[in-house]
C-alpha cells in the first residue's frame, strides 16, 4: 500500500508559484513541459507539491517561464 506524503510548505509555495506563472503565460502543463525539456507528468507532480523539489528541475522551469529561481521560491502571502 502506498503511503500518502504530506506536502511541506516549501513545496506548496513552489507548486503555487509554478501554477500561477504558467497560467499568466496561458500555457498548459504540456506546453510548459515542452519548453522546460521535461515531461508533462513531471510538471503535474511539481504543481501538486507532493514530490521532492530538484534544483535542476526548478532551473529548467524558471528558464522556461522567464523568471528567476527566487520567483519560484517566494511566498506570496
Amino acid at each position: 500500500m502506498k503511503r500518502k506524503v504530506r506536502a511541506d510548505p516549501f513545496r506548496q509555495v513552489v507548486a503555487a508559484n509554478v501554477r500561477e506563472l504558467r497560467a499568466k503565460h496561458g500555457w498548459t502543463q504540456q506546453e510548459l513541459a515542452t519548453r522546460a525539456g521535461v515531461s508533462q507528468k513531471t510538471i503535474s507532480r511539481l504543481e501538486s507539491g507532493m514530490d521532492n523539489v530538484r534544483w535542476d528541475l526548478l532551473d529548467y522551469v524558471a528558464q522556461a517561464l522567464s523568471c528567476g529561481l527566487s520567483d519560484l521560491r517566494r511566498s506570496r502571502t
